[in-house]
């Protein structure tokens, strides 16, 4: 992985930043700095233009005055649905334990732990459902679907609005001709089926 060290120049910085638009900055400790991106070193350009520094003069400069130090961290101890509210701010979100770089999550690597908990490439029935905030709706709907021996490919509780069914599910099973018996059952058990395809 490629990393900006906070004292080298910020014409070296742009040369790692060819192929990138940000990337972490520590030091040779390993001691988390913050980020560094294209726009950063552009705004600083912009700052130091208007005392009359010139572009060449800026890129001799230590990349530290251009680094972004509010940046967002997560921990190897934290959930993994924490880098999803993070990496819509930042383009990876840093994995930093006592202030030492440990590595980033990608915007790629959670759209894949995404797709797989969406079961988005296995051929499945999916059914989006109301369900009322109550105690045992789920336990409730795996037990329609066990008995009727239907394999839960992958079911996710979604928030939704202020209402009386204030979660949205989806679930998806293995292709059955059971469907149409298993919508039948989940709205005898009160569920809302709102979509099935």
């Amino acid at each position: 992985m490629t990393i900006v060290h906070p004292n080298s120049t910020i014409q070296s910085a742009l040369h790692h930043l060819q192929t990138h638009l940000s990337l972490p900055c520590a030091d040779e400790n390993m001691q988390f700095h913050g980020l560094i991106s294209k726009r950063s070193i552009f705004d600083g350009f912009l700052a130091a233009h208007k005392n009359h520094i010139s572009f060449s003069e800026f890129c001799e400069q230590p990349a530290t005055h251009c680094i972004l130090r509010n940046v967002k961290t997560l921990t190897l101890e934290d959930p993994f649905e924490s880098t999803i509210e993070i990496i819509t701010e930042q383009p990876f979100v840093p994995i930093v334990e006592n202030d030492l770089f440990l590595g980033i999550v990608k915007r790629s690597s959670i759209q894949k732990a995404l797709s797989v908990a969406f079961a988005t490439h296995i051929p499945a029935d999916r059914l989006l459902l109301g369900v009322a905030e109550t105690e045992g709706a789920l336990e409730r709907l795996f037990n329609i679907t066990h008995r009727l021996s239907l394999n839960v490919v992958t079911c996710v509780a979604l928030d939704a609005e202020e209402s009386a069914l204030n979660r949205r599910v989806i679930l998806k099973v293995e292709k059955t001709p059971k469907l149409p018996l298993l919508v039948q059952q989940l709205e005898k058990a009160g569920y809302l089926i709102i979509k099935v395809n």
